[in-house]
């Protein structure tokens, strides 16, 4: 009967710990903004970043605490890093709620550099028509704008927007708002180059700014699928972090046996 029940149990966990082990894989930037308070912020992925926090708030997030931003000014800034240069598959997601609607282009996170009239980079955010906009790297120069107008987010509520962009020469983009896809659309471009970026910038990039709160800061170099979207968005620090790669399931099962 015990053995029984330890088997069940398996069965019940065996799903989590595999979809926990993997969320991981590739995580490249993941900044809970858990803090609550001072000038930093600590990168929880295997990159060990870490950000500055200029001028933005410390408040309740969708899961712990988050930064609120006004202005351009406030802002996060994570210096530059190789594990930024992504040239392959790209996800980006984040928890992200609206004081206001913004009146021009607003970031919630991405990285940039000018330079010989390219801008290399990626980013998202909103448009100033209000819709959802991802920019990457376009072929000759510039960037190339993905943009989702038949999606409207309401101000004064929570989403968790992500983004996924593949490594061909279509590159193509969807875009994801609570778990579910809302637009596609081939960039007609890799996401190289990209060797030439600047820092990560959080609730700003290139003084457009973000009229609200930033929650959950994730980056992976590979694209996830759409049950490892909805996964992440319902997982805060603690759980999306529980289930190390390595070991833990030998460490689970011998837990259970002794029980």
């Amino acid at each position: 009967m015990k053995h029984m029940a330890i088997i069940l149990t398996l069965i019940l966990i065996l799903p989590f710990l595999t979809q926990a082990a993997e969320i991981t894989d590739g995580l490249v930037l993941y900044m809970p903004l858990d803090e609550g308070s001072g000038n930093t912020t600590e990168d929880k992925s295997k990159t060990n970043a870490e950000g500055e926090v200029k001028g933005a708030k410390w408040v309740d997030g969708k899961f712990g605490k988050a930064l609120q931003f006004k202005s351009s000014a406030e802002h996060v800034l994570v210096p530059d890093n190789k594990a930024f240069h992504l040239e392959g598959e790209i996800t980006q997601a984040a928890w992200v709620w609206l004081e206001r609607l913004p009146s021009a282009h607003a970031i919630v996170f991405g990285t940039r550099e000018g330079g010989g009239g390219r801008n290399i980079g990626f980013g998202y955010g909103m448009n100033p028509g209000n819709g959802i906009k991802v920019w990457t790297n376009g072929k000759g120069g510039g960037f190339k704008d993905i943009n989702d107008n038949k999606t409207r987010l309401k101000t004064k509520q929570w989403y968790y927007l992500a983004y996924t962009h593949t490594d061909d020469d279509n590159g193509m983009v969807k875009i994801y708002v609570d778990g579910q896809v809302t637009h596609e659309q081939e960039s007609n471009n890799p996401v190289l180059p990209a060797g030439a970026t600047g820092a990560v910038q959080i609730g700003t990039w290139g003084g457009e700014a973000w009229p609200g709160i930033v929650d959950e800061v994730r980056m992976w170099d590979r694209i996830l699928s759409a049950d490892e979207i909805e996964f992440s968005m319902e997982t805060g620090e603690k759980q999306f972090l529980a289930v190390q790669p390595a070991g833990k399931l030998a460490t689970t099962w011998s837990q259970l046996k002794t029980q």
